[in-house]
């Protein structure tokens, strides 16, 4: 590269982690792969020189540490957020970003578009995957099918998605841009979106319905977010988000057999604490808590419809407003909860 040329790009790059560090990178930065993407995963870099146990908003230092060119006027460059206490010099995250020269600027991508253009594509009515090896169509279509329905149910339009299929959190962190961040090492079951119409995978999976309800949720809903109302819907509309030992999306009817087996073999424990403290009996992935909320939501939308529903979404933060709305449509409340909850337990099917 010329030497004009690297400090233009270098210039560049400083202006854009400049941006960031304020919160404030432009759109006229990204490009030109779905700028609006790259644009969204910038904004959520803000924050990463940060050291919350130091208190020092500048604590990690962002180095250049590799750039290399992967085609024509494309630049693929790697930069490391390093600790500047020299006691601990412990590293934050290595991200990387492609540079693209235009003919009046540089702009800035993250890898994904690059990472993934060897990748097959495959459509499925709304949803267009991506995938590296192989594809499981027929759920891919279940999902095309739940993401009609979703939207359809609560008076939204279906919207189109390009759905990634990775095999593990990691996967998809470096199509993000992250070769490395510190905060989510180890993670491996979670998946990512939607977001401007892009979903990536849990584990490889192509269904994604639990995180496309609470998309369509965000969308009609105008008060706080009740996690109880929303958790419950979607583990019924769609399922409890990750996935069982064959790599099978975690359903409701899966959860409700598991926790009858439970119940079985702790007779001592009460619905209504159970639901309070939301443990993780199956697991460390699902809560008992959101599987009591589902069958009660499910109570709602047989007595009160999609009104019910949209009002559950809409209730507000907190149990209150949660059975405020519960106790009008079902007559549940806090008192007669594990009499009625195990009757809906027990006729479950």
């Amino acid at each position: 590269m010329p030497a004009a040329d690297e400090d233009k790009l270098l210039n560049a790059l400083d202006t854009l982690l400049l941006h960031i560090s304020q919160g404030k990178p432009q759109l006229n930065e990204t490009g030109p792969f779905d700028p609006a993407y790259s644009l969204d995963i910038f904004k959520s870099l803000k924050g990463i020189e940060n050291n919350n146990k130091e208190k020092d908003p500048h604590y990690y230092k962002p180095q250049l540490i590799n750039l290399y060119p992967i085609a024509n006027n494309q630049y693929f460059i790697s930069l490391d957020f390093i600790g500047n206490d020299a006691q601990n010099s412990s590293l934050r995250a290595v991200i990387n970003f492609i540079a693209f020269f235009g003919q009046n600027n540089i702009t800035f991508s993250i890898p994904a578009y690059y990472l993934t253009r060897n990748w097959k594509i495959s459509k499925t009515g709304n949803i267009t995957y991506h995938y590296p090896d192989n594809i499981n169509l027929e759920r891919a279509k279940q999902f095309n099918e739940s993401n009609t329905r979703i939207a359809t149910k609560l008076g939204l339009q279906p919207e189109k998605f390009d759905f990634y299929l990775c095999d593990n959190y990691q996967d998809i962190l470096r199509l993000l841009g992250y070769e490395y961040d510190s905060g989510s090492a180890g993670i491996i079951t979670d998946g990512y979106g939607p977001g401007d119409g892009i979903i990536f995978s849990i584990m490889h999976n192509e269904d994604f319905s639990h995180d496309v309800f609470h998309y369509y949720a965000w969308k009609i809903r105008k008060n706080g977010r009740n996690s109880a109302a929303e958790e419950g819907i979607a583990y019924s509309w769609g399922n409890a988000y990750y996935t069982d030992g064959q790599g099978e999306m975690i359903t409701q009817k899966q959860l409700v057999g598991k926790f009858k087996e439970y119940l079985q073999q702790h007779p001592q424990n009460n619905l209504f604490g159970l639901f309070s403290k939301g443990p993780f009996i199956f697991g460390d992935q699902t809560k008992v808590r959101s599987l009591l909320s589902s069958l009660i939501c499910d109570e709602v939308e047989r007595r009160a419809g999609i009104t019910g529903i949209k009002e559950l979404i809409d209730c507000g933060s907190g149990d209150d407003n949660y059975f405020r709305v519960v106790t009008k449509y079902t007559g549940i409340n806090t008192s007669n909860f594990d009499v009625r909850v195990m009757d809906l337990l027990e006729k479950y099917k």
